[in-house]
Formats: structure tokens, C-alpha cells, sequence
């Protein structure tokens, strides 16, 4: 039945079931540089319009039942597609976070174990040595810190 439709709609009638716009131009900024915009327009409705489902249905009067069917079949595979991205996103989030935790954990106890270690240098009497440690750990807390905070700035060349 839906290659018999398809076969007694024109061309244009088969393009009018797109909806899809495409409209080019070249433009002009007030610095004299010049660009390229493209506008794209994609009515993605389920439903034809009226005038088209009228004629539509002077080819075939079965044409209602089968557009309903469609539309219907449509949407669910939308709502089945949208529900599908939101799991994929929301497991991606999840497992970020917990690559994010489980570092932040880890670090947090080699931390401590270079601390410690650095205090048992310093209780059995190397001080400077254990000084050294110490401080070049907490050193390196502070850079690993700053390193996620400060970002650094680029170069703009374009005065």
C-alpha cells in the first residue's frame, strides 16, 4: 500500500513530506570580513498538514489509519531513543564521578602515607631529611591543587 503512494505522489509532493528549508547567504560584518551563514529549517512533525493529509487521502481513504499507526510508532521510537541518551548520559556522569572520587581517595591516602613516612624520618632523627620529604610533599598538593584551578591564559593576536 505504501509503495503504491508513494508511486502516485509527484515530486513535489514528496518533497513537501520533508519540510526541509535550506537557506544560504553570504554576510558582510562592520569590519569588512566577510562570512558564510547557512539556515537550516526541519519541521520534524509526526502529522502532515491538512491540506496534504486531504490529499493524501483522495489517493488512498485508507491513508488516516496508516498516518495514525505511523505517528504512533514515531513517538515511541522517539521516547524509546530520548530515554536510551538520558541512561547512556547519566551512566557516563556516574562513572566520572566515581573515577573522580576513588582519585581523590587515593590521593588522600598516599598523603597520608608520605606524611607519615615523613614523620617517622623525623623521629628517628633525620630531620633534614624528613623536612625535605615533608615539604616536598606539601608542595606537591598544592601545585596538583592549583594546577586544576588556575588556568592559564592565552594569547589573543588579533589588535
Amino acid at each position: 500500500m505504501l509503495q503504491t503512494l508513494t508511486d502516485k505522489l509527484s515530486k513535489k509532493q514528496k518533497l513537501a513530506m520533508a519540510k526541509q528549508q535550506r537557506r544560504q547567504q553570504v554576510v558582510r560584518t562592520q569590519q569588512g570580513q566577510h562570512g558564510h551563514m547557512v539556515e537550516e529549517v526541519f519541521d520534524d512533525n509526526l502529522l502532515l498538514d491538512a491540506a496534504e493529509i486531504e490529499k493524501l487521502y483522495a489517493i488512498d481513504p485508507h491513508i488516516l489509519e496508516w498516518l495514525k499507526q505511523s505517528a504512533d510508532k514515531e513517538q515511541a521510537f522517539r521516547h524509546k531513543a530520548f530515554e536510551t541518551k538520558t541512561d547512556l548520559v547519566r551512566n557516563n556522569e556516574r562513572s566520572f564521578r566515581k573515577v573522580n572520587t576513588m582519585g581523590l581517595v587515593f590521593s588522600f591516602i598516599l598523603t597520608l602515607a608520605a606524611m607519615a613516612f615523613s614523620s617517622w624520618l623525623i623521629y628517628c632523627n633525620h630531620e633534614v631529611l624528613g623536612s625535605i620529604f615533608g615539604g616536598s610533599v606539601i608542595l606537591a598538593i598544592i601545585s596538583a591543587f592549583l594546577s586544576k584551578v588556575i588556568v592559564p591564559k592565552q594569547n589573543n593576536n588579533n589588535n
